[in-house]
C-alpha cells in the first residue's frame, strides 16, 4: 500500500468499516427473511419480493467488503481502491436496510470515511501536487526542450499529420528527395537531380530519382533557383518544408511502394474523372498541400530558439533606442519599494504592505507560494507616478484589478469590420461611413494588428474627412453663400463625383447612382445639367463612343467641398427651387444638345448624318431594286437579327477616335488550329466574343520561358484551372492585344463588333490586385498617365466608311430526277447558309 496522505483514512480503518457494513447489510437480509416466513397468503407476494431487494444489496456489501480484503494484501494497490470498496459497502448496506424496513445504522460508518481537512493540510497537499508538477514540467522540458504550449502543439501536429500524409500519396523515396533538398545540396543538370557531396560543388554525387523530383516540383514542394553553369538549384519552399515535417511526424502514413502510391492516388481521383486518360493524368500528379493545411500547421519553438529568439530583440532594442553611450554608465532596473520577488515564480509583483498580490506561479520552488489562480503582472517594475498603497494593514489588502485593455480608439464614422480569423491570429478591416452617404465602405486592406488598422483608419480620416469638420473662415462663409445649389442641382453634382453622368441622343443619365442597389439609372434634366456646365462647375469629356461624360471641374470640386462644410456646420442651406448662375463668357452660348443635333468644336466631323443618296428608279420589268442595307426581317434568327447591319442613315462616318488603327493579324498554325478546336465548346463561345483566339502580344523584355516560370511558380493557385481552359491563357492578356471578332473570323465583315458599336473596345484603366487567397486587397492603376486601351478588331476589313457587301448564298444542288420546269423565286426569299469555317461552326 502506498503511504497515507493527511485527512484520508486508513487503510484498518477502511477494512473495518468495509466488514460491518457487509455485517449489516447481512442482519437486515436475515430480517426480511424472517419476515417471509410470518407472512401470510396476502403479504406473500410483497415479503418475498422485499426479500429478494434486500438480498441483492447484501450480496453486494459483501462483495465489496472482500474485494477490499484483498486489496489490503496488495502492496501495489494504491488506498483510493480501498476507499471506493468501503464507500461501496457501505451505501449497499444503506439500501438494504432502507428495503428491509429497519433502522438504516449503517450511515454512522460514513464520517469514519468522510473527513474534512485543516487549512494547514490543505496548504501541505497543494504545495505537493504543486511540486510535483514542477518536478513533472522540468522532467518534459528535458526531455523535449519545449515548454507546455509547444509540446501541445506538437502533439496537435502529430494529429493533424494522421490526416495529411496518408492524402500526399507519398513513398519514402520522396521524403529522402525533400531531405536532399533540405540540406541545400541538392541541384539539378542535364535532367538529372544529384545530391552533392559538399556546398557550393556542383557536379558529382549521388544520383536522385528525377520522376519524383520532378513531381515534387510540379506540386509545389521544390522550387529551382538558377545557379552558374547551366546548374539548377533544388531547394525547399515553405510549403516543402511544411509537408516534409507532417511526413516525418507521421512515417507511418507513407506507402511501402511507388505502385501502392499510385493506386492509392487513382482510387482517390477515379470519382472526380470520367474518362479513363483523364484519372491516369491525375493518379501520376502528386497533391499540392491545401492551404487551410498550411494555416494549421504551427512549427514548435524549443527553449533554445526562443532564448536565441529574445537575445536577439533585446540586442535590436538595444541599438534602436540608441546603444552604448561612452561615458555613461547603463542605469540597471530598480526594484521599487513596492515590489517583491515571488519565492516561487521569480517574477516582480506588486505588493500590499509588503505582501505579494494574487498570481499564478509558472515554476515551483521549496517555500510556499501564495498565489490563487490569478494571471502574474509584468516582470518589469512599475512607474513611480503610479499610486500605490504603502501603510495600509495587511487585513484589508485586497487584490488590484487588472485593467481592461478596450483596444485602439477609431475617429467618428470610422468601424472595425471582424474578417475570418485563424487559430493564432484574428484578422480586422476599417469600414467607413462617411464616405458612400450613410453606408459603410471598406477601405483596401487587411490588418492582424488592430492598432495597425486604426492608425490607417486615421489617416484616411486626416486625409478625407478631417476638412469637413474643421470651421469656416468669413471668406468661405461668403463663397459658401454665394453659391445657394438646390438639393436638385446637389445631387447631380453628387452623381458627378460618385457615380457617373452622360450624355446620349436622348438625353442626361446618371448611371448607377444608388449605392445599396445595382444598375440603378436616373434621368437628370437637361436643363439642370447645362445649367451647371454653363457657370463652370461641369466640364464634358468626349468618349468618341456616341456619348460624352460630364466630370466635375476643379471649380466644382471646390464648390461641391465648400457647400457640403457649409451645410454640415449649419452656416447654409440648400435652395428651394433650382438656382441659375450667371455663365461664363465662353459658354455663353448654352450647351450643345446631343438631342438638338448639336456638337462642340472638336465634334465638328460629326456634324448632321449624311443623308442617302437615292438610286435612280429601275424599270418595272427590271423588278425592284434591292436596298443597299437589307432591312431586319421578323422571320430571321435571332443571331442575325442581333448582328443585321445598321442602316445607312444610322451609320456615323468617320471621325477622330474612329479612325482605324491597323494592327497585324494573327494567322494560326494548324497545331494552334488543332489547339483551340479541342476547347470545350462554353469555353470556345468565351473566347470567340472576348477575341482571345488568336491574340497577339506586345513587345515585352521578358522572355516566353520566364513568363511561364512566372505564370507556374508565382501565380496562385485558382489562376491555373481557367489558365488551363484557354489554349493560349486567359489572364495574360489586356485588351490591346485581342485578335480578330468572332464575326470577321466567320466571313461578316459587315457586321464587324467594331463596326456596330462605332469604335474601339475602351477599357477603365483599372485593374485589382489580389491576395494568395484570392481576396481583392487594392486597386491598382496600370497606366497612372491616363492612356486607354483599346481594342480594336485586327481583321483588315474597313470599320467605318459604307459596310462591304453581305456574303452571297450558296444555291442548293437540285437532286438527281426528271427535269422539272424551274419556277422563279424571288430575291427577297433566298436565305443565307453560313460560310463554312472549321473554328466558327459552333457559334451558328
Amino acid at each position: 500500500m502506498t503511504e497515507t496522505d493527511a485527512g484520508e483514512p486508513t487503510p484498518e480503518t477502511c477494512l473495518r468499516v468495509a466488514r460491518q457494513a457487509a455485517e449489516l447489510a447481512a442482519a437486515a437480509d436475515e430480517d426480511a427473511l424472517n419476515a417471509l416466513r410470518r407472512s401470510s397468503s396476502g403479504t406473500e407476494a410483497h415479503r418475498e419480493e422485499v426479500m429478494h431487494a434486500v438480498h441483492r444489496q447484501a450480496v453486494e456489501a459483501e462483495r465489496h467488503a472482500a474485494h477490499a480484503q484483498e486489496y489490503a494484501a496488495d502492496p501495489e494497490m494504491p488506498d483510493s481502491a480501498l476507499r471506493y470498496c468501503a464507500n461501496g459497502a457501505v451505501d449497499r448496506a444503506v439500501r438494504a436496510q432502507e428495503a428491509a424496513g429497519v433502522e438504516t445504522t449503517a450511515a454512522a460508518l460514513r464520517p469514519a470515511l468522510e473527513r474534512r481537512l485543516t487549512p494547514e493540510e490543505h496548504a501541505e497537499r497543494e504545495n505537493k501536487r504543486r511540486r510535483a508538477e514542477a518536478e513533472q514540467e522540468d522532467a518534459d522540458r528535458a526531455a523535449t526542450g519545449m515548454d507546455s504550449d509547444n509540446r501541445h502543439l506538437a502533439v496537435m501536429n502529430v494529429h493533424l499529420a494522421k490526416g495529411i500524409v496518408p492524402a500526399l500519396g507519398w513513398t519514402a523515396g520522396h521524403v529522402r528527395v525533400l531531405e536532399a533538398a533540405e540540406t541545400g545540396r541538392l541541384y539539378g543538370r542535364d535532367g538529372q537531380a544529384r545530391q552533392a557531396a559538399e556546398h557550393g560543388v556542383w557536379s558529382g554525387g549521388r544520383k536522385v530519382s528525377r520522376e519524383r523530383t520532378q513531381a515534387l516540383g510540379d506540386a509545389g514542394f521544390v522550387l529551382a533557383v538558377a545557379a552558374a553553369d547551366d546548374v539548377q538549384r533544388l531547394v525547399l519552399t515553405p510549403v516543402g518544408q511544411i509537408a516534409l515535417d507532417l511526413a516525418r511526424l507521421h512515417p507511418a502514413g507513407l506507402y511501402g511502394s511507388d505502385k501502392a502510391a499510385y493506386e492509392a492516388r487513382y482510387a482517390r481521383y477515379a470519382k472526380r474523372h470520367k474518362r479513363m486518360d483523364d484519372k491516369k493524368a491525375a493518379a501520376r500528379r502528386l497533391p499540392a498541400l491545401e492551404s487551410r493545411t498550411v494555416c494549421r500547421y504551427q512549427r514548435p519553438v524549443t527553449l533554445v530558439e526562443q532564448e536565441a529568439r529574445a537575445a536577439r530583440e533585446a540586442a535590436e532594442q538595444w541599438e534602436d533606442e540608441g546603444g552604448y553611450s561612452p561615458g555613461v554608465e547603463t542605469p540597471a532596473p530598480v526594484v521599487e519599494k513596492g515590489t517583491g520577488r515571488c519565492p516561487c515564480c521569480g517574477l516582480h509583483e506588486v505588493t500590499v504592505a509588503g505582501v505579494l498580490a494574487p498570481h499564478k506561479a509558472t515554476r515551483a520552488a521549496d517555500d510556499d507560494c501564495p498565489g490563487s489562480g490569478l494571471r502574474p503582472g509584468a516582470d518589469t517594475p512599475r512607474p513611480a507616478a503610479e499610486p500605490r498603497v504603502e501603510d495600509a494593514p495587511a487585513a484589508a489588502a485586497e487584490p488590484a484589478a487588472a485593467p481592461v485593455n478596450a483596444g485602439p480608439s477609431l475617429p467618428p464614422g470610422m468601424y472595425f469590420m471582424p474578417l475570418p480569423s485563424t487559430k493564432y491570429r484574428e484578422w480586422w478591416a476599417i469600414q467607413c461611413g462617411r464616405c458612400g452617404g450613410g453606408t459603410r465602405t471598406e477601405l483596401p486592406g487587411e490588418w492582424h494588428d488592430k492598432y495597425e488598422a486604426a492608425q490607417v483608419a486615421r489617416d484616411h480620416f486626416e486625409q478625407a474627412h478631417r476638412l469637413l469638420d474643421d470651421p469656416l473662415t468669413a471668406e468661405e462663409i461668403l463663397e459658401a453663400e454665394g453659391w445657394p445649389l438646390s438639393d436638385a442641382q446637389r445631387a447631380v453634382l453628387s452623381w458627378v463625383e460618385h457615380a457617373e453622368l452622360v450624355e446620349f441622343d436622348d438625353g442626361f443619365w446618371a448611371l448607377d447612382c444608388v449605392p445599396d442597389r445595382w444598375d440603378v439609372n436616373k434621368r437628370v434634366a437637361r436643363g439642370r445639367v447645362a445649367g451647371l456646365w454653363a457657370c463652370g462647375l461641369l466640364d464634358v469629356h468626349l468618349d468618341g463612343n456616341g456619348r460624352r461624360r460630364l466630370m466635375m471641374s476643379l471649380t466644382g470640386r471646390r464648390v461641391a467641398r465648400l457647400v457640403r462644410r457649409a451645410e454640415r456646420q449649419g452656416t447654409t442651406q440648400a435652395a428651394e427651387k433650382d438656382v441659375w448662375f450667371e455663365p461664363l463668357p465662353k459658354r455663353s452660348t448654352g450647351y450643345p444638345l446631343l438631342s438638338e443635333g448639336r456638337y462642340f468644336k472638336g465634334e465638328a466631323g460629326r456634324a448632321d448624318d449624311p443623308v442617302p443618296t437615292e438610286a435612280a428608279p429601275a424599270p418595272a420589268a427590271a423588278g425592284p431594286t434591292p436596298s443597299t442595307a437589307a432591312p431586319v426581317r421578323a422571320e430571321q434568327p435571332l443571331l442575325r437579327r442581333l448582328f443585321a447591319p445598321r442602316a445607312t442613315r444610322e451609320q456615323r462616318p468617320a471621325h477622330d477616335v474612329r479612325t482605324v488603327i491597323r494592327r497585324p493579324q494573327r494567322i494560326l498554325t494548324p497545331e494552334e488550329r488543332e489547339r483551340v478546336r479541342d476547347m470545350p465548346l462554353l469555353n470556345l463561345q468565351g473566347a470567340l466574343i472576348m477575341g482571345i483566339t488568336d491574340p497577339v502580344p506586345n513587345g515585352s523584355p521578358m522572355p516566353e520561358e520566364a513568363g511561364a516560370w512566372v505564370r507556374e511558380h508565382a501565380w496562385p493557385a485558382h489562376f491555373q484551372p481557367t489558365e488551363e481552359r484557354y489554349p493560349f491563357g486567359f489572364r495574360r492578356w489586356s485588351n490591346c492585344e485581342r485578335g480578330t471578332c468572332w464575326n470577321c473570323l466567320n466571313g461578316r465583315h459587315d457586321i464587324c463588333v467594331h463596326r456596330q458599336q462605332g469604335g474601339p473596345s475602351v477599357d477603365a484603366n483599372r485593374d485589382w490586385v489580389a491576395n494568395h487567397q484570392g481576396r481583392t486587397v487594392s486597386e491598382f492603376i496600370p497606366r497612372p498617365g491616363g492612356e486607354l486601351c483599346v481594342w480594336w478588331c485586327r481583321c483588315e476589313c474597313p470599320k467605318d466608311g459604307p459596310a462591304p457587301a453581305r456574303p452571297t448564298a450558296k444555291t442548293k444542288r437540285a437532286p438527281a430526277g426528271p427535269p422539272a420546269a424551274p419556277a422563279p423565286a424571288p430575291a427577297a426569299a433566298a436565305v443565307r447558309t453560313p460560310e463554312a469555317d472549321g473554328m466558327q461552326a459552333a457559334l451558328w
